[in-house]
């Protein structure tokens, strides 16, 4: 049994909660030009996840290079054993003894709810969800993890996003820190970090917040600190937005030689996308040039085999007829 349709008439968080009220178990996957997505349910709850062009284990594979728990040469020495022995990169990466098995789970969740979370800014697709009766273990990725907190978060993501992008409109821009003088910091939960204090001496900030601090300098993109993958990118942004809020970091301003560098680069570009466009152009009127060439010639082809094929017919005549000379 399934059920299937476009995202024009059913929307994504409507489509997560009927599955979760429902306590449904099976395997919905998501179809778009953004992407192929497939969500492994079980009894309601997501333990599966993979995603196409961006597979999951690939992401994590990025995470521990970004995170420089691994270099780049292991990561591509896991990938080439996976292929020989299709287990899992997270697996192979524990075997080699290169990462401690307690990491793969915490980023298989954070890369897993970007994968869900992505889903919600799509507008056009198709879904489909093949209910099962039971799960084969090897579909079973992660630890199960609850869809009610998910759609919660992208929704609220979706009411924030366009008040976070006003104060980080791209993902390019470099934030570094800002001397506090006299203020302290106060830890508090995440759901109080936008708290402010009466008497503006005190700060208070989430661990989130706090240990994305640690990479606020001036050097770090906002997309190095989503590539790092310590948490799903809209919470980056939003802790990212709290903190420039809190006056504990502004953005970098750039010098004149990165300016004249960016210009320089700019205009290298544009002279690159300039001689690949005059090469598309006269590789383009080569070949008309070659299949007016082709056009021409091609009747005068017949006409000379058929010349051959009727002085060949006219030889063999003249032989019939003529008696031999002796």
């Amino acid at each position: 049994m399934a059920f299937k349709g476009t995202l024009r008439e059913f929307k994504v968080p409507d489509i997560l909660q009927l599955i979760s009220l429902q306590k449904k178990t099976g395997i919905l996957t998501f179809n778009s030009l953004e992407g192929f997505v497939t969500l492994i349910f079980e009894d309601g709850s997501i333990v599966g996840i993979d995603a196409f062009p961006k597979k999951l284990e690939m992401r994590v594979g990025h995470v521990c290079v970004k995170q420089e728990i691994i270099s780049e040469e292991m990561l591509q020495r896991a990938l080439a054993i996976q292929k020989r022995t299709n287990q899992k990169v997270g697996e192979i990466l524990i075997g080699m003894g290169l990462i401690d098995e307690n990491i793969i789970p915490e980023m298989l969740k954070i890369q897993a709810i970007q994968i869900v979370l992505s889903l919600f800014n799509w507008k056009k697709g198709d879904y489909n969800f093949k209910i099962l009766d039971h799960l084969n273990n090897d579909l079973r990725l992660l630890n199960p993890i609850a869809v009610d907190t998910l759609i919660m978060e992208g929704v609220q993501m979706l009411d924030e996003w366009p008040l976070i992008k006003k104060v980080i409109p791209n993902e390019d821009i470099v934030f570094e820190p800002v001397f506090l003088g006299n203020k302290k910091i106060e830890l508090v939960s995440e759901f109080d970090d936008d708290r402010s204090s009466q008497d503006n001496k005190t700060i208070f900030l989430s661990d989130i917040e706090l240990n994305l601090l640690k990479y606020i300098n001036g050097k770090n993109k906002v997309k190095d600190l989503v590539e790092m993958g310590l948490f799903t990118e809209y919470k980056i942004y939003k802790k990212l937005f709290n903190l420039f809020n809190k006056g504990l970091m502004k953005k970098k301003e750039k010098t004149e030689i990165q300016e004249i560098e960016e210009r320089k680069l700019a205009a290298d570009l544009h002279s690159i996308n300039n001689l690949k466009l005059k090469r598309l152009f006269n590789f383009f009127l080569a070949m008309l040039a070659l299949s007016l060439l082709l056009t021409f010639f091609t009747p005068l082809r017949p006409i000379q085999n058929n010349n051959k094929l009727l002085k060949t017919q006219f030889y063999e005549q003249y032989l019939r007829i003529t008696p031999p000379v002796r």
